[in-house]
């Protein structure tokens, strides 16, 4: 591969700069519209299949849709620690369904089962990225279920559930330097980090142009990327990078506070529950989407940034539809 080739994966998409955001980031007095809510997603069981929806509620620990919650129910070992699809990438075919008493999960050449979630069972200690937090295990056969599917052995997993409510999780510790916006309550359930993830077909179609250029076999689509909120309008790949304030709809309002940095999991096919054989989509994000500051470079490695993790400043219903503007 020539050398003007990475030097063009290099530079930024539209002159917009990698990393957390610098400069004025103050609240906006004025809004101008960028683009539409083009899809809404929740995911209900962490690194299982996502679920699609008209319209979600915007709540300050996560987004929820009817009887479903993002990321409420979670897969664990049994001490607690998180099992998810970089690991076990069959995980994306386990299909949640959730209804006022209960979740079914499905998977393909297995008998669904459902499991109540009303009564619960003990409470555990659970593991999410170091943070400590608490799950209700829902009981033996949801744990043997999971470990033939997962495992492909009958114990070693638990299904737990977050209550509803305020998270668990420890109150985020402020960095004004790595996430300038971040507010000490934007934590979610079992979300690896934040609420919310948006992300922009720009962004997506540019990726696209990249691989295809690299010559890489393969094409992307939003859903490897686990986004809950993608919008499409005209403007430049990867300027949601520099939204420090967004408003969907009338009255929602999020906070950009921090580049959603990218692993081994965007290899995933959210199809076939398959690794790509050559680290495809994440060996073309690493060649220009890594940031050169000194920084965060430290923190994130090789992690390249691909979307921005949102926290929820007025909380409110957006829809599939709505108006996507940023701060004038």
């Amino acid at each position: 591969m020539s050398d003007d080739f990475y030097t063009i994966l290099k530079m930024p998409a539209g002159g917009v700069k990698l990393g957390a955001l610098r400069g004025d980031i103050s609240a906006p007095n004025a809004w101008k519209n960028v683009g539409i809510v083009s899809k809404l997603y929740i995911y209900p069981l962490k690194s299982a299949a996502f679920i699609p929806v008209q319209e979600m509620e915007a709540g300050i620990t996560a987004g929820f849709s009817g009887f479903m919650t993002d990321r409420q129910f979670m897969v664990t070992d049994m001490t607690g620690k998180m099992i998810t699809s970089r690991r076990y990438p069959n995980m994306v075919l386990i299909k949640p369904e959730v209804t006022e008493k209960e979740i079914r999960l499905q998977y393909s050449g297995k008998s669904e089962i459902c499991v109540p979630i009303q009564t619960g069972g003990e409470e555990l200690t659970c593991n999410v990225w170091g943070d400590s937090c608490n799950g209700r295990d829902l009981g033996e056969a949801a744990g043997r279920w999971l470990s033939e599917v997962i495992l492909e052995q009958p114990q070693g997993l638990r299904l737990v559930f977050h209550p509803s409510g305020l998270s668990s999780r420890p109150d985020k510790e402020e960095n004004s330097y790595l996430a300038p916006l971040k507010k000490a309550g934007d934590k979610p359930y079992f979300a690896d980090g934040f609420p919310y993830l948006l992300l922009s077909k720009p962004s997506v179609d540019q990726l696209n142009i990249n691989l295809e250029n690299s010559g890489a076999d393969l094409q992307v689509e939003e859903t490897r990327f686990r986004p809950n909120i993608f919008v499409e309008g005209d403007f430049p790949p990867y300027a949601e990078d520099q939204w420090s304030y967004i408003r969907i709809g009338e009255n929602v309002v999020f906070r950009n506070v921090q580049p959603c940095s990218r692993c081994i999991f965007t290899t995933v096919d959210p199809g076939t529950g398959q690794k790509h054989h050559k680290g495809q989509p994440l060996k073309t994000l690493r060649e220009y989407r890594c940031s050169e500051d000194t920084v965060e470079r430290k923190e994130y490695g090789l992690s390249p940034f691909f979307g921005i993790n949102l926290g929820v400043e007025h909380t409110g219903t957006i829809r599939l539809g709505d108006s996507v503007q940023i701060k004038l």
